[in-house]
């Protein structure tokens, strides 16, 4: 039950946050005004005085009831100041109701209630309308004190002492003025807060819609840069790919095998050989021969041009494998200076066949 009638009471039809904020206050104002004056009208019931005055008493309250709801009605339909109205003229009504029954003279005490509708109207910033409450204020308060003077029945019939009229009216009266000019002033200056608390929210929200703006763009153009970046490496990668094969290739190319006959393969060497030369003659020559019949491996080094103790270990490892094997390698195309450049370093040819020229192996060979 308390959560339908909570939506009900926040549903208001007011756009500005200011203006639905005093609708708010307003509209629980108005209902607790309304319940207040109608829990006050049973109460008087109880008072002791006599039915008649009780009932007429009751009654003067109960007005000021329908005017409180249809302030309510007012706010809830967007019309405010006339809501603000009316709750001020019904909040005034059982006020003066209330001190027709005990007089000014009994009840100084009563005389600073009429604050209430002038606070109200000085915080919703109605200046107009918090004049005319003091002025209605006044007027109620000195009509009272006059009736009550002539005597009129009614009036007063809840005094319980006797006072000084003219005291207590000039001591409301400027007690409602000072207390007008300070909810005037204090309703300014609430709504100029107010005012520049919606504009500083309303800078924040543009700083964070440009922030967000500027985010997102720059999301944007990092990932178009981080795709172009990641397009970039698949296509340094693909390079990559490429040169190792074209790198596995010139390899390849660079070690050629080539079978002579049935039981003969000749590897011709050209260029200088480094580990990576030495290590794919290995594998490229012991693989050949252990894929075919040849019982012959011929390297021809008649294009190398620089043997040197690395090389010549190298060539040795050729020999010993394919010995291994179940092969003869043998060496061919041995220059003079690389004869001399041999010995000089203290290589053993005598664990390898040379000759001199690639015929003189295929000759001997036969």
């Amino acid at each position: 039950m308390l959560d339908p009638f909570m939506r009900w009471m926040r549903t208001l039809p007011y756009t500005d946050v200011t203006a639905y904020r005093q609708a708010t206050l307003l509209q629980t104002m108005l209902l607790v005004v309304a319940a207040l004056s109608f829990a006050g009208s049973f109460v008087t019931l109880l008072a002791p005085l006599p039915m008649t005055e009780r009932l007429i008493v009751m009654g003067i309250i109960w007005t000021g009831i329908p005017v409180q709801l249809a302030g309510i009605a007012l706010v809830r339909r967007g019309r405010f100041p006339a809501a603000l109205m009316l709750g001020c003229i019904g909040l005034l009504l059982v006020i003066s109701a209330a001190l027709l029954t005990t007089g000014v003279r009994s009840s100084g005490a009563m005389l600073f209630t009429f604050a209430l509708p002038i606070v109200l109207a000085g915080l919703m910033g109605q200046e107009r309308l918090v004049t005319v409450t003091i002025v209605l204020s006044s007027i109620s308060v000195a009509v009272t004190a006059i009736l009550e003077t002539l005597g009129v029945p009614l009036v007063g019939i809840a005094a319980s002492r006797p006072g000084n009229i003219g005291g207590d009216l000039g001591g409301f009266v400027v007690v409602a003025i000072v207390l007008g000019i300070f909810t005037i002033r204090f309703g300014q200056t609430l709504r100029v807060a107010l005012h520049e608390s919606q504009q500083r929210n309303q800078r924040l929200e543009e700083l964070q819609a440009t922030l967000e703006t500027r985010i997102a763009e720059r999301t944007q153009e990092l990932q178009q840069a981080l795709a172009e970046v990641e397009a970039r490496a698949a296509a340094q990668e693909r390079l990559l790919e490429e040169n190792r094969q074209q790198r596995a290739i010139i390899q390849g190319l660079s070690v050629p095998v080539l079978p002579v006959s049935a039981d003969t393969l000749i590897v011709p060497l050209v260029g200088a050989l480094d580990t990576e030369r030495l290590q794919t003659l290995q594998s490229r020559a012991l693989h050949a021969l252990e894929r075919s019949t040849a019982q012959r491996l011929i390297l021809d080094i008649s294009g190398v041009p620089l043997v040197d103790s690395q090389v010549a270990q190298g060539l040795l490892a050729v020999v010993q494998q394919a010995r291994l094997l179940g092969a003869e390698a043998v060496l061919v195309g041995i220059r003079p200076e690389v004869a001399q450049a041999l010995v000089g370093i203290g290589v053993d040819l005598r664990r390898m066949r040379t000759y001199r020229d690639l015929e003189a192996a295929l000759h001997n060979g036969k």
